[in-house]
């Protein structure tokens, strides 16, 4: 990785560590963090250099994504959104389209996720586009719209209705718009700083050029639904190095040893054999993304240049979701053994390492394991792209074959 970035971002990401513990216990959401991140950059790091970027690879950045997933894991998917915008625009068929958010977001500009909806799929969505004697107009109610709260802009995903019928589109508008309505409103027990709470849109008023049909987002492939995984297991790998960097420094202030006294705490063999195995863990979970994301850059350096990626893209799909389910069961592990290192002491609300776990356990609920495991098996076995398989689980039953 370049030294520059990792220069300006490291002590940041220092600053952003030494309050997570007061943020969680008060619930204080992150902004000032992400506003140091943001002043300094960090959203346009996958932006071309020619575009006023930093130009990093993929694997450059997730490099960087553990090490701020190891200072507070909530950032990391708050930026969730903002992370696979800037893929979205890096594939996007309009230059005029990359041309203007490349020179928004270089300029420092956040982007939030607008798409998931209580009832229906992917593919079939509530939200809105009409067209008004006045223009188009987004309407509708969007829940887990992480990163939201903190971002200049939204992008939403709609169905837009005019003349010619209903598409499937997405769409980009003003966070500050009157007509938007964001609430904190997230009440899982892990992650509770992303900003991962319900927006309503009422008559929002939409620019037309910011709508891009869902079939034609990406003519030569997209990397976008694998990068999307691969934050969450970057965040993974950062709770891993925070909860084995956290319990070192719990072991290291202890003052005794509850069943050995004549011990020291440092001596422990008990102590040391959970952090030894957590060594491990962490070595191999952050390798593991480091690897994928490689797989990543493959595919993507393919797309932009217009070589056959169809193969390259199922494959850097293929990766990320094989991965997932070992990369969860190591660090669900790591975050509860630690606990075996000091009895009753290392539950205290003061260590806060319950949040480890808590957080842990949150981010492995998005997209289940288990069917990550059947797509990679039909991916392995029958040639079918993981694309293909997720798109055939969010496709709607007609009603005539229910039942």
């Amino acid at each position: 990785m370049s030294e520059q970035p990792r220069a300006i971002f490291s002590p940041i990401f220092e600053r952003i560590r030494a309050g997570a513990i007061e943020r969680e216990t008060l619930r204080q959401l992150p902004r000032e963090e992400i506003n140091w991140l943001s002043e300094a950059g960090f959203g346009r790091l996958r932006v071309p250099v020619s575009h006023g970027g930093f130009g990093l690879e993929l694997r450059e950045f997730f490099d960087l994504l553990i090490e701020l997933g190891a200072a507070d894991s909530n950032i990391v998917q708050a930026l969730r959104g903002h992370i696979g915008f800037v893929e979205f625009v890096r594939t996007h068929p309009d230059p005029l389209f990359r041309e203007q958010w490349f020179a928004r977001l270089a300029a420092g500009a956040l982007v939030g996720n607008a798409e998931s909806e209580r009832t229906g799929t992917f593919a079939e969505q509530a939200t809105r586009i009409q067209k008004t004697t006045e223009g188009y107009s987004l309407t509708g109610t969007k829940y887990y719209t992480t990163g939201s709260i903190f971002a200049d802009w939204i992008h939403v995903s709609a169905v837009l209705s005019d003349d010619l019928g209903d598409k499937l589109v997405t769409v980009q508008v003003p966070s500050s718009d009157p007509g938007v309505v964001i609430s904190d409103d997230w009440d899982g027990f892990g992650q509770r700083l992303t900003g991962s709470g319900t927006t309503t849109f009422t008559d929002v008023p939409v620019d037309f050029a910011q709508i891009t049909h869902r079939e034609a987002a990406a003519p030569n492939g997209s990397i976008l639904h694998a990068t999307y995984q691969l934050v969450h297991l970057a965040a993974l790998a950062g709770i891993a190095v925070a909860a084995l960097s956290d319990t070192v420094d719990f072991v290291r202030q202890r003052t005794r040893n509850l069943f050995n006294p004549q011990v020291p705490a440092t001596g422990d063999p008990v102590a040391l054999q959970i952090i030894g195995e957590g060594q491990g863990s962490v070595l191999a979970v952050r390798s593991t993304v480091l690897a994928a994301a490689e797989a990543l850059d493959t595919a993507s350096r393919a797309i932009e240049s217009g070589r056959p990626t169809a193969s390259l893209v199922a494959a850097a799909d293929g990766h990320v979701f094989a991965i997932q389910p070992h990369i969860i069961e190591s660090v669900l592990r790591l975050t509860s053994q630690l606990f075996e290192v000091g009895g009753a002491s290392a539950v205290s609300s003061a260590h806060a390492l319950d949040r480890h776990w808590r957080n842990a356990r949150t981010i492995s609920s998005h997209n289940p394991a288990e069917y990550r495991k059947q797509a990679v098996g039909e991916y392995v076995v029958n040639a079918v792209a993981p694309a293909r398989f997720v798109e055939r689980l969010l496709t709607p039953v007609p009603a005539t074959s229910r039942g």
